[in-house]
């Protein structure tokens, strides 16, 4: 009978530890979006001038500090944390100083200033840093939850081979403790379609529900992985939204949310099933384009989106409501060799579509 409470006992306390551990790995992947909604911030006060945007840094990085905190004061549940929560820490201070530093140029400065932009490969380093330390993190967490799970089922398997008593006992457990334990068992059930719920959240914008930047530079790679083996070509367009500042200016920037999104349904209803849009900033977004055969058919493509978003976004009143695009298009293996290089190229002649009269489409040089 000892052996039979014991047993129960250590379910229970297995079910709390996999909660446990699957709160955890909410919390580390909430961490990462933070950080990320940070720098958003900061980049869209950076490109338009608009302390507003301000407002979501400020409090993206008051939450990156409290779940880091969080995160922190569970080192001794979970030792392997140890060595990346001390790397993080060094990094996650190294940023936000970066960024500080920043936005405090910028403030000097009391305008747009071109100079500054977080996109540099220091930046973006530092990101990829934190990012490698926080699946780190996670893999910790995954091999807790495999432990758990191992330990799990041979428990039950143990329990399984009880005796009628053992059943009963069970039984009596679980009607006595009846709603906790329904909770909990619920609660366990559940944590794999919580893991992929935050899977999505990690790899998509919240808003438009396009992939997001870490899923472009994924899809990218592998895109061009292909291409190297089949001797095929990957063509980027790099494409940012004209006038997405003044909408938010002139009507606020929930009318700039749904302007956003339905530009994006403009879009995507000129794009073959295979294409592989994502945002990749405020008011930016990647078209990754395979299956074609010469670069004027990515021209043709380009005209198509230019030519949708003639038509007004929205309706206020008697007012229609425009948005045009300006276009980098960038080829591999044409004109660049790597994936680097053709992210740089897509985006230096997207900016020199937009210096240029913007609603335009320009190749790389």
């Amino acid at each position: 009978m000892s052996w039979v409470f014991f047993s129960a006992q250590s379910l229970m306390a297995l079910i709390n530890r996999k909660v446990e551990i699957a709160d955890t790995r909410y919390e580390i992947v909430k961490l990462m979006n933070t950080i990320v909604e940070a720098e958003t911030g900061l980049r869209g006060y950076l490109l338009t001038g608009s302390v507003q945007f301000l407002e979501p840094y400020n409090r993206s990085a008051k939450e990156t500090s409290l779940l880091f905190s969080q995160i922190k004061s569970l080192e001794k549940d979970f030792p392997g944390f140890k060595s990346s929560l001390a790397t993080l820490d060094t990094l996650i201070k190294e940023k936000f100083s970066i960024i500080e530093s920043t936005l405090q140029v910028q403030l000097a400065a009391g305008s747009y200033s071109p100079h500054l932009r977080l996109s540099n490969d220091a930046s973006k380093a530092l990101i990829e840093k934190i990012r490698v330390e926080i699946d780190q993190l996670d893999k910790v967490m995954q091999s807790e939850a495999a432990l758990v799970d191992v330990e799990l089922s041979l428990t039950i398997n143990s329990l399984k081979l009880g005796s009628l008593i053992v059943v009963l006992l069970i039984i009596t457990i679980l009607l006595i403790n009846y709603r906790r334990t329904i909770w909990l068992f619920e609660h366990a059930s559940s944590s794999q379609e919580l893991a992929e719920e935050f899977g999505y959240l990690a790899m998509h914008d919240a808003l438009t529900h396009l992939p997001n930047r870490r899923n472009f530079e994924q899809y990218l790679k592998k895109s061009i992985s292909q291409a190297n083996r089949h001797s095929q070509k990957v063509g980027l367009l790099y494409m940012d939204l004209d006038g997405f500042k003044l909408i938010n200016d002139q009507y606020g920037h929930h009318v700039g949310d749904d302007a956003l999104v339905s530009a994006v349904a403009m879009i995507n209803g000129v794009l073959r099933d295979f294409d592989f849009l994502a945002r990749v900033g405020g008011d930016e977004f990647a078209l990754v384009v395979q299956n074609f055969n010469n670069a004027n058919e990515l021209l043709i493509l380009a005209n198509r989106i230019i030519q949708a978003l003639k038509t007004p976004v929205m309706t206020i009143g008697k007012d229609d409501v425009l948005m045009g695009v300006s276009i980098g298009i960038a080829t591999y293996p044409d004109q660049v060799k790597n994936i680097k290089a053709l992210i740089t190229a897509a985006d230096e002649a997207m900016y020199k579509a937009k210096a240029t009269g913007k609603n335009q489409a320009f190749f790389h040089a």
